[in-house]
């Protein structure tokens, strides 16, 4: 594989791989994990987007996909997949929710004082 962020495509890579690529939500699921455990994180990203888009309710999917956006430094991302965990009642997600939310409003405070202050 390439590098560590992942330049690889996972699509690609698994059908080079076995020939073929998950047909289910799980299989997409067990693949970004893979991916997202190896720190490729485009291409866990990517198979992790495509078990949401398979199963909108798949808490765990959205879990590992914000944990993926934000070292992506995709933290508005992030946060959305974080919301939509929670609302699947994920207890899990509600502290990293609050952690990313409230370094976002810190910095947006920071940012906007900053420009006040010129």
């Amino acid at each position: 594989m390439a590098e560590a962020t992942g330049s690889v495509d996972a699509e690609a890579w698994l059908r080079k791989l076995t020939g073929t690529v998950p047909q289910t939500s799980v299989g997409w699921f067990r693949a970004g994990v893979g991916f997202y455990r190896k720190r490729y994180h485009n291409p866990a990203v990517t198979c992790l987007e495509k078990s949401v888009a398979l199963d909108p309710i798949n808490y765990e999917a959205w879990q590992v996909l914000a944990r993926a956006y934000v070292l992506q430094n995709r933290r508005k991302d992030a946060i959305e997949a974080l919301k939509k965990s929670v609302k699947l009642n994920n207890a899990a997600d509600w502290q990293m929710l609050i952690e990313l939310t409230s370094l976002e409003e810190k910095q947006s405070s920071t940012e906007g004082s900053s420009k006040q202050d010129r």
